[in-house]
């Protein structure tokens, strides 16, 4: 076996053993201290200014990020931690809402909104340009109205 052929057998062992690794880590239960700092990232504080239980230096905060500490010693799971936090203080406690049809709208709006204004814009380019009058035909019409007028 050659030299090349022994490093490239070497850097696949190597990476089997990473993506090993890598799996193992990655399909581990979360730590109660994972699961803490998860919950107090999502959840808002509530009598703060849209920041986190976790990056809010308040008190309340503070009460709060203890309380999700025992509830998860306690063995509640993150749904019945979040479930009080939403009945408590509303939905507005979730930093990232659930997609229902109010907040779908706030998406789509401006889409449907931005797609009207290129399709009036589309159309308005595609009208032909007024049409020029030919002079004989101008020369006729005032003709006419000359008529028009003389005949009163």
């Amino acid at each position: 076996m050659s030299e090349r052929v022994r490093n490239y057998a070497a850097m696949a062992v190597i990476a089997a053993s990473l993506a090993v690794v890598v799996a193992v880590l990655a399909s581990s239960p979360p730590t109660d201290t994972d699961r803490v700092e998860h919950l107090a990232t999502i959840l808002k504080c509530p009598f703060c200014a849209s920041e986190s239980i976790a990056s809010s230096p308040s008190d309340v905060a503070r009460e709060l990020h203890v309380l999700i500490e025992e509830w998860v010693a306690e063995g509640r799971s993150d749904d019945e931690i979040i479930e009080f936090f939403v009945a408590t203080y509303g939905e507005d406690v979730l930093l990232d809402p659930p997609d229902d049809a109010r907040t779908v709208l706030l998406w789509v709006l401006p889409l449907i909104a931005a797609a009207v204004g290129v399709a009036v814009v589309i159309t308005r380019r595609r009208r032909p340009a007024p049409a020029t009058i030919d002079p004989a035909d101008r020369a006729l019409v005032e003709a006419a109205l000359r008529e028009r007028e003389q005949g009163r």
